[in-house]
């Protein structure tokens, strides 16, 4: 009799979904991170749902709290229904009053995660976006194939 054992769901936090790319460069990496978590599914939720180019769009966009707490219900979701949980939504913070939001935001995410006893996962100890993983990798862990550098950047238990 065979067993099937449930898959094991990773939830990637990013900080919006593209506006200028496809995102398939974003996706690869994000499936690489998913075979070195031991995962079999990933799923990707955002900050906030609004497509932006880079953080002096969300600086844009994100200057009222509605786009952020909309995003908590999909978040929240998403969250619940993880198995492991890496933040790479970057590193860079919106200035002005999208900072405000975006740092509630990054509280209540942590509240959330930390509700369900989940110890997050990131590269290097922060939420760097999967657009600048290799070059963090290529200056921690020179010499390394891309695969297993970012294997040894993959950190537990840190959380901005």
């Amino acid at each position: 009799m065979r067993v099937d054992k449930p898959a094991r769901r990773l939830l990637a936090i990013l900080a919006t979904p593209p506006l200028t790319t496809s995102g398939a460069r974003t996706r690869g990496r994000l499936h690489l991170a998913t075979e070195i978590l031991c995962s079999d599914v990933l799923a990707i939720a955002n900050m906030i749902d609004v497509p932006t180019k880079d953080v002096l769009d969300i600086t844009s966009v994100g200057s009222e709290p509605v786009p952020w707490t909309e995003a908590r219900a999909d978040l929240a979701s998403q969250i619940a229904a993880a198995d492991v949980v890496l933040l790479a939504w970057g590193i860079a913070e919106p200035a002005g009053p999208a900072r405000d939001h975006y740092r509630a935001q990054v509280a209540w995410v942590n509240d959330v995660i930390g509700s369900r006893g989940i110890i997050p996962w990131t590269v290097g100890g922060m939420p760097r976006h999967p657009s600048r993983w290799q070059r963090y990798t290529a200056r921690k862990q020179p010499g390394l194939p891309f695969s297993l550098a970012l294997g040894a950047s993959l950190q537990a238990g840190r959380r901005r």
